[in-house]
C-alpha cells in the first residue's frame, strides 16, 4: 500500500498507476479490434508493400486489464491530460486548480473529491517518474 493513501485506495492505486505508466511509455492503447484482424491489416499492409512474414504474423498480446471499479477513476484522468504544466524539460505537474473545475464540470461528487485527487496524484507520479525516466535514457 502506498503511504499516504486511504486505505481502500491501495489497490485501486496500483493498477491505476500501472496504467498511468503504460500511458507515458505511450503503450497504452484504446482499440476494441481483436488481434486476427490486427494481424491480417498488418499482412495486408505488407503485401501491398511485396512483403510477407515467414511463418505467419503473430502479435504479442500483452493485455493491461482496469478492475471495474478504476474506470471512474481512469476516464476522469484522462480528462486531465490537457491540464499539465510543462516546463524546459517536459511536463513537471498538474494544474490542479485545472483539477478541481474538471471535478466540479464532471460531476465528482463532493465526498468523493478527496479519494479522487488521491487517486490522480498517484497517476500523476506515475506517469512523471515515466517521464523521467525516458530523459534519462
Amino acid at each position: 500500500m502506498l503511504a499516504g493513501l486511504p486505505g481502500e485506495c491501495g489497490r485501486s492505486s496500483k493498477k491505476l498507476s500501472e496504467a498511468a505508466r503504460l500511458l507515458a511509455r505511450g503503450q497504452l492503447q484504446f482499440d476494441d479490434e481483436e488481434p486476427a484482424a490486427q494481424e491480417d491489416e498488418i499482412d495486408h499492409a505488407l503485401a501491398l508493400l511485396g512483403l510477407y512474414v515467414e511463418g505467419g504474423l503473430t502479435l504479442d498480446a500483452d493485455e493491461f486489464w482496469l478492475w471495474p471499479e478504476n474506470e471512474p477513476a481512469f476516464l476522469f484522468w484522462m480528462s486531465l491530460q490537457t491540464q499539465w504544466h510543462v516546463g524546459m524539460a517536459g511536463p513537471t505537474g498538474l494544474n490542479y486548480q485545472g483539477v478541481e473545475i474538471c471535478m466540479r464540470r464532471r460531476g465528482v461528487r463532493p465526498s468523493e473529491r478527496d479519494r479522487m485527487f488521491d487517486l490522480v496524484q498517484v497517476m500523476e507520479r506515475a506517469a512523471l517518474d515515466e517521464w523521467a525516466k525516458a530523459r534519462s535514457t
